[in-house]
């Protein structure tokens, strides 16, 4: 399900499973940095002491979209070939921009601009959760609000996931659908929602509009 976070327990058993299937995991960890409720979770590389987990990051999710700056954690008997694929694939990488964006992690900078933003999302949050307990209530279903920057409403009535899309969208509210995640069909309807680049008073317009068509 969209937005659910593994709990330890699973993230352990998945491991172990890794080890004996003498696997690796990719850990696509995008928007890990923004967790609102309860302890931070250890990612699954951090867990891993036998080198079977890959850790993907990237810097576009915390910083801003336009820097196409990503990174990966390899086990030490990995990087040899991880760098050559990287020489064989593309050699461009901007070189810049990896100086200037080395210079604000490494001066702590970015560590104090993690924490702005995290407050400036927990009050976006905040704003979009009350509002959706305002105008649509037990209508939806609501998950992923624990960390990202995004939340996912499951109507709890039979609903079209394109009307709702649509109707939306003709009140200048832009949502997504869930359906383009599945592999099963038919899926169940679920409206993705992100929050945060919006202000606290576009969310309650944005949610009290979107209650109209759910």
């Amino acid at each position: 399900m969209p937005g659910a976070i593994l709990p330890l327990e699973r993230r352990l058993a998945l491991l172990d499973c890794a080890r004996r299937m003498k696997a690796v995991v990719v850990e696509d960890d995008y928007d890990g940095e923004f967790r609102y409720t309860g302890q931070p979770l250890e990612s699954l590389q951090g867990l891993a002491r036998e080198g079977r987990v890959i850790y993907v990051g990237t810097f576009s999710r915390t910083i801003f979209s336009a820097l196409r700056i990503g990174y990966l954690i390899v086990p030490k008997r990995l990087v040899a070939a991880f760098a050559a694929a990287k020489w064989l694939c593309d050699r461009h990488t901007a070189t810049l921009e990896q100086q200037t964006l080395a210079e604000f992690v490494s001066s702590e900078t970015y560590e104090r601009y993690l924490r702005r933003v995290r407050r400036k999302n927990a009050s976006r949050r905040k704003a979009l959760l009350f509002s959706i307990r305002t105008y649509l209530g037990e209508r939806v279903e609501v998950t992923g609000d624990g960390a990202g920057a995004h939340i996912v409403l499951w109507p709890r009535g039979r609903i079209s996931e394109k009307s709702v899309i649509f109707n939306a969208a003709s009140r200048e509210v832009g949502v997504y659908g869930i359906s383009p995640y599945y592999l099963k069909q038919p899926p169940r309807t679920g409206i993705l929602l992100g929050y945060s680049r919006l202000r606290e008073g576009q969310i309650r317009e944005g949610i009290r509009r979107l209650a109209e068509v759910i």
